[in-house]
């Protein structure tokens, strides 16, 4: 078996002789860049290709094609949801740091900024929710809990067991917790719960109730 710098000589002459007469002289071999006939690579190679697999995931392309982010119409019971609504309230109570007899801050109250900022950044799996306004006025009045919550739309299961689509963007809902029922616009939902969690919230928040 030849050596590298034997193997890299041979190419070097090979591509001299195809190559217009003029340019021979800027011919140059690196050694990284060659996978050798008989199948063996350098070690950067090797590195480079073990750090990009164990980088590899799943785009939210293939994620979709997968069907990883569907849920079946007909086979989720509300009562199988009942779990989920109370580790939802929970961690609602962790998140608004709230305690038993809290009320609402409202609009002229100092507190009422931060605390509006922290129900939009809210992850509403597991929330009780109901649409109290809509543009399209066959969803009013749809309620359940939400079981998948995307950019654009969330996912509830009524109590009927049957499971709904609802677009956010056209809907206004209340969010049930505690003795409260909040009242959120669905446009300021229109993000990933992992974004939303995390962005930053510049322009005033309209009151909720």
């Amino acid at each position: 078996m030849l050596s590298m710098d034997l193997q890299v000589e041979s190419l070097k002459e090979f591509l001299i002789d195809v190559v217009d007469p003029k340019r021979r002289s800027e011919v140059e071999i690196n050694p990284d860049h060659i996978t050798l006939l008989h199948g063996v690579k350098s070690k950067k190679q090797l590195s480079h290709k073990k750090r990009r697999s164990k980088n590899s995931a799943l785009t939210r392309r293939e994620y979709a094609q997968l069907g990883l982010n569907t849920l079946p119409t007909r086979q989720i019971k509300f009562k199988e949801a009942l779990p989920l609504h109370h580790l939802w309230k929970g961690y609602m109570k962790e998140h608004l740091g709230l305690s038993t007899g809290d009320t609402i801050p409202q609009v002229f109250d100092p507190r009422y900024d931060a605390f509006s900022k922290l129900i939009v950044k809210t992850d509403l799996h597991g929330a009780k929710i109901r649409v109290i306004q809509s543009k399209c006025p066959t969803l009013v009045g749809l309620a359940g809990i939400v079981l998948l919550d995307t950019k654009n739309v969330l996912k509830i299961v009524g109590e009927d067991d049957r499971l709904r689509t609802v677009p956010k963007s056209v809907c206004v809902f209340a969010i049930s917790f505690a003795n409260m029922e909040l009242t959120i616009f669905g446009n300021y939902l229109t993000t990933r719960p992992a974004e939303r969690s995390v962005k930053k919230i510049r322009k005033v928040m309209e009151p909720f109730e």
